[in-house]
């Protein structure tokens, strides 16, 4: 039992010259950790972002009112089933836009304007296939002139929030366009 214990001694004994040595390297003296880099604060808002984000806040809402309309307005079945999809995505990125403008201390209004209004209130009296021809006409040509203004946005802005959200919705309009032409 003697030669036993010996051997494990002899077996145990680099392992513990070795834990040894490795606590003589930690002392408690260790100088503290250097703090964290503060957190990179996004771009303000410059006055051609908050006109963005209005003009987007505009567009989403006008459209959002208008695919509501599609559902049950429209005599062409891939409008119809197109338009939940519409609903669903300019409702994500309203809400997205929404949050982002608040925390620059951006209020956005929560219906369209009076001019989009009367647009939409016009097409609620329409159905079938006139109802298709004003609504694609009227999508095309807005969608068209909001590429431009995405476009700007995605060039020139350093607000990386709003160059993603210009991104994504550029890519969700041409999908759309492609659609519904």
């Amino acid at each position: 039992m003697l030669a036993l214990s010996r051997c494990k001694a002899l077996t145990y004994s680099p392992l513990l010259i070795g834990l040894f040595a490795l606590s003589a390297c930690i002392s408690p003296g260790q100088p503290p950790a250097p703090p964290l880099p503060a957190l990179a604060q996004a771009a303000p808002f410059t006055s051609a972002d908050a006109n963005f984000v209005q003009q987007l806040n505009e567009m989403d809402l006008t459209h959002i009112a208008l695919a509501n309309l599609a559902k049950t307005h429209s005599a062409r079945n891939d409008i119809a089933l197109l338009s939940p999809t519409i609903v669903k995505d300019l409702t994500e990125n309203h809400n997205t836009l929404t949050k982002l403008a608040t925390t620059h201390t951006l209020t956005l209004p929560a219906k369209p304007s009076a001019q989009n209004q009367k647009i939409i209130d016009r097409l609620q009296h329409l159905y079938g296939s006139a109802f298709d021809r004003s609504y694609s006409r009227y999508f095309m040509s807005s969608t068209a002139k909001m590429k431009l203004v995405l476009t700007t946005e995605i060039t020139t802005s350093k607000n990386t929030d709003l160059i993603k959200i210009a991104t994504d919705i550029m890519t969700k309009i041409k999908t759309y366009q492609s659609q519904i032409k």
